[in-house]
């Protein structure tokens, strides 16, 4: 074979070797732009009007595939504990009821009671807080324990049914998981957690910070106490 003839194979088989490179390149774009543009189903956990998705929505949608049950994409996101029955929800994105109250799944504004019902790219899964007991006002407040970047295994929400005369001290204690120093009005510990020299619990109502005397606050129906851990 002439020097000539060499190189124009030598040519020609570089030229396929690019031209299949350059093919799989454009196929592996084109799979990853449709699945970026891939219609997700949607999610939202809401307690009476508060909304307590944050990212759980991306979470669910990250555990996504076709054909999945609402109990395996409750599973496998992880933002969902069950019962020993496997089909009881007992938290939700870190969040937990009253013995009084239950979790309810909507889907495509449905409430479905089968778990092994399948979800559609296009479905929308609602998760709410309802009365246990039909036919009851369901009147919640929320107590969120926040660790933050510090403790972040104490971040929990704990919702809690509203009685009247109701206070921000009486909402702590209730709780059974806060305790407070002599004066009543300085927390001491949460979780058995005791803050360090340079940290503190801050309290806060519906996103307001609270001084010391706003413990004796009276509470109302879905009001959000927030406890977190800060540095000083």
């Amino acid at each position: 074979m002439s020097v000539k003839l060499m190189w124009r194979v030598c040519l020609g088989l570089l030229f396929v070797v690019i031209m299949g490179g350059c093919s799989e390149l454009n196929s592996n774009l084109e799979g990853n732009i449709a699945d970026a543009g891939a219609t997700q189903p949607g999610f939202s956990l809401r307690v009476g009007d508060n909304d307590l998705t944050g990212s759980s929505g991306r979470q669910l949608s990250d555990a996504y595939k076709q054909e999945i049950t609402i109990q395996e994409l409750l599973k496998n996101s992880g933002l969902v504990t069950f019962a020993e029955d496997g089909s009881t929800l007992l938290t939700v994105n870190k969040v937990s009821l009253a013995k009084d109250m239950v979790w309810e799944i909507q889907l495509n504004g449905k409430r479905i009671t089968d778990m092994d019902t399948r979800v559609k790219q296009e479905d929308n899964l609602v998760i709410t807080a309802q009365a246990a007991a039909p036919n009851t006002p369901f009147q919640p407040v929320i107590f969120k324990v926040n660790g933050g970047s510090e403790q972040p295994e104490l971040t929990h929400s704990y919702v809690q049914p509203f009685t009247e005369n109701l206070s921000v001290r009486g909402l702590l204690l209730s709780s059974g998981i806060v305790h407070l120093a002599e004066n009543n009005k300085t927390v001491l510990t949460v979780k058995e957690y005791k803050p360090l020299t340079n940290e503190e619990w801050k309290l806060k109502l519906n996103d307001k910070t609270l001084l010391d005397s706003g413990i004796d606050m009276k509470l109302r129906i879905q009001d959000e106490l927030e406890l977190s851990l800060v540095l000083r």
